[in-house]
């Protein structure tokens, strides 16, 4: 079970107050709200009356707090979000725009980001599984795409630390050792890691599952959460993808993966080696997020079926080696 941390603070009114007139000096507070989600973060939906365009509109932000635990890290998550973010915006990529960084850090008093509100849902229930699976391809393709600034390679920790650490252990961590096919993976992965391209020319989110994207409309409208991307191969995010759905019972390895050929013009390099670490990830227990799921409309299974499918996908990856 992940452990339980605790969120930032709600922001007092006055705090809300001064965010708010920080992006517009004569905006008046007409009302917050919390976001659900946000593992790591806390996020409130704050709206105000702004004097710029039309008399009587009104804007809404979101207020995006790390929490606590996160202070001591270097780069900052904030920091790698807000310059991420930046870059995304300025190559038209379906993001949130940075809206108040250090400003906005200043008046919480806490790592804190300030991002425009994009009013969509996570869709974890496609209606249409191929056209669903086609967007979430053509989306994070266009992040892949984005050219490197320095500051960006300077910023961005290489993907590839935490399995370097993970596959030249003698054995396999006690959360993969637990699975009873956890052993025969990370073997079958750490036989695999020395020939894996490691290259680090692309963005990469690194947590691209549906519950990071918003929609409406059937419609993908953004990727969100940036906290954790990283410089590395684009495969892993499709890995992820698949990964995902395959714990949920929906086989779209096939449409991701033609879908990304015609997108990008590449072909995935180690796609199955990628496919295996995800798996690993999920060890011991893939059931634990089906409250997740859950709570962001998701489809109504339970954790045995969970554990079932990624069950079924694992022996279905040892099988290609």
């Amino acid at each position: 079970m992940p452990e339980i941390r605790e969120l930032a603070a709600k922001p007092t009114t006055e705090q809300f107050a001064r965010i708010a007139r920080a992006i517009d000096a004569s905006a008046e507070v007409v009302s917050t709200r919390r976001l659900i989600g946000g593992i790591s973060c806390r996020m409130d939906v704050l709206e105000f009356t702004s004097s710029v365009g039309k008399a009587g509109t009104t804007n809404k932000v979101v207020v995006r707090q790390y929490g606590p635990w996160h202070k001591d890290d270097d780069p900052h998550p904030g920091a790698i979000e807000a310059v991420v973010l930046d870059l995304l915006s300025k190559n038209s990529v379906a993001a949130p725009s940075l809206i108040l960084d250090k400003k906005a850090t200043t008046i919480m008093g806490n790592r804190t980001i300030v991002t425009s509100f994009i009013d969509g849902r996570p869709k974890l229930v496609p209606h249409d599984l191929f056209d669903w699976s086609e967007q979430m391809v053509g989306a994070i393709s266009k992040v892949h795409g984005t050219p490197l600034t320095p500051k960006v390679r300077k910023l961005l920790p290489s993907l590839y630390t935490g399995f370097e650490r993970l596959f030249t252990r003698d054995e396999p961590s006690e959360a993969i050792a637990q699975h009873p096919l956890g052993n025969a993976l990370w073997e079958a992965a750490k036989n695999l890691w020395p020939s894996v391209s490691k290259t680090e020319d692309h963005i990469v989110h690194a947590d691209y599952w549906p519950g990071n994207t918003l929609w409406r409309d059937d419609k993908l409208l953004a990727i969100v959460d940036w906290e954790e991307p990283r410089l590395g191969e684009p495969t892993w995010d499709i890995a992820v993808i698949v990964q995902d759905a395959a714990c949920f019972g929906m086989d779209i390895e096939d449409a991701v993966v033609s879908q990304h050929r015609r997108t990008s013009g590449r072909m995935l390099k180690d796609y199955d080696f990628w496919r295996m670490v995800v798996a690993l990830s999920e060890m011991p227990d893939p059931g634990i997020w089906v409250e997740g799921y859950r709570a962001l409309g998701g489809i109504a299974l339970t954790a045995k079926n969970v554990r079932e499918f990624h069950t079924a996908s694992v022996e279905q990856l040892l099988a290609r080696v």
